[in-house]
């Protein structure tokens, strides 16, 4: 019996475009953890599964970070 791949769909809080889409991932993202995508890092705001066809959408907000100043030399 074949098993249809789930779509895991990540996207960016209160935005149209998805950031990245994937096919069979090992492990799905829980509300709160923290992922690393596009070189900067996510935090998981809201999880939906779509049984129906097969699909999870994953909802994530950008850490802000906070830049570090390098003293000066003075």
């Amino acid at each position: 019996m074949s098993k249809e791949p789930v779509k895991v769909i990540l996207w960016e809080e209160n935005q149209k475009d998805f950031l990245k889409k994937f096919y069979d991932l090992q492990f799905t993202p829980r509300v709160g953890e923290e992922v690393y995508l596009k070189k900067e890092k996510w935090k998981v705001t809201r999880v939906e599964h779509d049984v129906e066809i097969s699909e999870i959408n994953v909802y994530m907000q950008l850490i802000k970070k906070v830049k570090q100043e390098k003293p000066s030399n003075s």
